[in-house]
């Protein structure tokens, strides 16, 4: 079994994928068994708060500078 890297599951989130050789080397998750596979950017669900956080206060700052 090989873990793909930055690599989710489309469907239930999941990082925990294998490359089926039935399915001529298709990446699949092990959890749920979709194929829809997604690769994790930079925002995800778990930091996203965090960015939008920041965004507002760079714009506090920047109303608050000019």
């Amino acid at each position: 079994m090989q873990i793909a890297n930055k690599r989710i599951c489309g469907r239930c989130g999941s990082r925990n994928l294998i490359s089926d050789r039935s399915l001529g080397g298709k990446i699949v998750c092990v959890k749920c068994g979709s194929s829809f596979i997604k690769t994790s950017g930079l925002l995800n669900s778990n930091n996203r708060n965090f960015y939008y956080l920041l965004l507002i206060l760079l714009v506090i700052f920047l109303v608050v500078i000019i």
